[in-house]
């Protein structure tokens, strides 16, 4: 498995000025997984009663298996590059 992106890197030029940014990703990722957690938690018991009320069983998978798929790709996104160049400027996103 792959690791979370440790490093963001923005960079922003246009014919006046230049302007580039760094974000410290590895100390954002416990915050985020933490309000990630909470906000499951808190859903959950909806998810459940919403499965009794219903009468259909199969409403535990999605539900189960979402946290892990969000995870994947938010660690599918190392080493991905945006790069978009116009007429104005050009922006640029890494995710290291």
């Amino acid at each position: 498995m792959n690791w979370p992106p440790y490093l963001l890197k923005l960079r922003i030029r246009n014919p006046r000025h230049a302007f580039a940014l760094w974000l410290p990703l590895f100390l954002l990722w416990p915050i985020a997984l933490a309000s990630f957690l909470a906000a499951f938690l808190i859903l959950l018991p909806f998810a459940l009663l919403a499965m009794i009320f219903t009468w259909q069983a199969s409403w535990w998978r999605p539900v189960v298996l979402e946290p892990l798929s969000v995870l994947r790709v938010i660690c599918a996104l190392r080493g991905l590059t945006v790069d978009v160049e116009g007429a104005d400027g050009h922006f640029e996103l890494i995710f290291r």
